[in-house]
């Protein structure tokens, strides 16, 4: 009874740095004796599945493709029973009936928001702020993964500065030591070559296109190996054929040894065409050591900060310059790759990100003096 619910609108099925994190905080809170739920989109995979539930955790899984109102309906039955003290929302919408349920339950309420929020048009903007003074009380704090998704949800949602918190996204920067990327290289048969690695969603707002369009006019030969699935997997393909390049591009899908292909790297790529939340592929690189090229989308400059080059969203030619500069010098390339590995240990540790996560908490399972108690 009681304890921690969080509810994700995520399908848990790689090893990832997010669920690495939610791995990371279960076994925290298993040495705080604090019972913890997780309930993801769809059964999770072995991992993060089985440390999550040698870490104690009840998992369960919703089907968020349903009504809003019957998925609602399927939490709130859930929580008329188990009463927890804490709902911890990742990736659902914050005025959702979701969050009305878990509101209703007594318990208190934290939404996560991992994505920057835009204004939108004047008429939009106007609905936005009618919403938020009505439903801002469905939630106790938003927890923001960066300093940039927080100024959105302050400005977009009308949340009080007193009710936004930051907890940045983390890597556990082990994972990223002791490979060479050799069987890696070997797989893709591309020997001394330069090889860019770029880990995102196939999807317009990862900027994956204008990456492709730069490649020809990068020099060396470099190939380009892309992990990730997504809806403009042909499309792309289709391109790299009308651009020349499809001998020198290498779509691997869903991989489960993503720091091993960042190991074979000599450039990691995180071409974001729209503003980004945070960036954890950006991040995984700088953790393998690798230098690092990124658009100034959103929090991207704010994370690497001077482990890494920031070029233009949406810019083919920049973003050949950097790789280019990046490959013919090798003093920059190691000095940024070292840079970037020293701030991933020290400023995005998991650590640092469970103590955070943890302090969170504290402040909603005390009970507030003269206020609300969590039930």
């Amino acid at each position: 009874m009681g304890g921690i619910w969080l509810v994700l609108h995520l399908d848990a099925k790689k090893r990832g740095s997010m669920e690495q994190q939610l791995v990371a905080l279960a076994r925290r809170l298993r040495q705080e004796r604090i019972h913890t739920t997780m309930v993801f989109a769809r059964p999770p995979a072995p991992f993060p599945g089985d440390a999550l539930r040698e870490a104690g955790v009840t998992l369960r899984h919703l089907d968020f493709d349903r009504s809003p109102y019957r998925v609602a309906n399927e939490v709130w039955s859930w929580m008329r029973l188990d009463r927890p003290r804490v709902v911890h929302f990742h990736f659902v919408e914050p005025y959702s009936p979701l969050v009305a349920a878990a509101r209703l339950s007594g318990a208190r309420v934290l939404i996560h928001d991992h994505l920057a929020l835009s204004r939108g048009d004047p008429l939009r903007v106007a609905y936005k702020r009618v919403r938020s003074l009505l439903l801002n009380r469905l939630f106790d704090e938003r927890v923001a993964v960066s300093s940039f998704v927080a100024r959105t949800v302050r400005e977009v949602h009308r949340v009080p500065a007193a009710q936004v918190s930051v907890v940045d996204n983390a890597v556990e920067a082990a994972r990223f030591e002791g490979t060479d990327g050799r069987r890696i290289r070997e797989e893709l048969r591309v020997g001394d070559a330069p090889l860019l690695v770029c880990v995102a969603r196939l999807d317009h707002e990862k900027g994956v296109e204008w990456l492709l369009r730069s490649l020809p006019q990068v020099g060396q030969g470099a190939h380009l190996a892309l992990v990730g699935e997504g809806p403009r997997l042909g499309a792309w393909r289709a391109l790299c054929e009308s651009l020349g390049i499809a001998s020198r591009v290498h779509f691997l899908g869903l991989r489960q040894d993503v720091e091993e292909i960042l190991a074979a790297a000599s450039v990691v790529v995180a071409p974001s065409a729209l503003h980004e939340g945070f960036g954890l592929a950006a991040l995984e690189g700088m953790a393998a050591a690798r230098p690092v090229v990124v658009t100034d989308s959103g929090a991207m400059p704010e994370i690497v900060q001077g482990a890494g080059l920031v070029v233009p969203r949406q810019d083919a030619p920049a973003l050949a310059s950097a790789i280019d500069r990046l490959l013919r010098n090798e003093v920059l390339a190691r000095k940024l790759g070292e840079a970037g590995r020293l701030r991933a240990r020290t400023v995005y540790g998991m650590d640092r990100y469970v103590e955070q996560m943890l302090s969170v908490y504290r402040r909603h399972l005390l009970p507030a003096a003269g206020g609300r108690r969590a039930a």
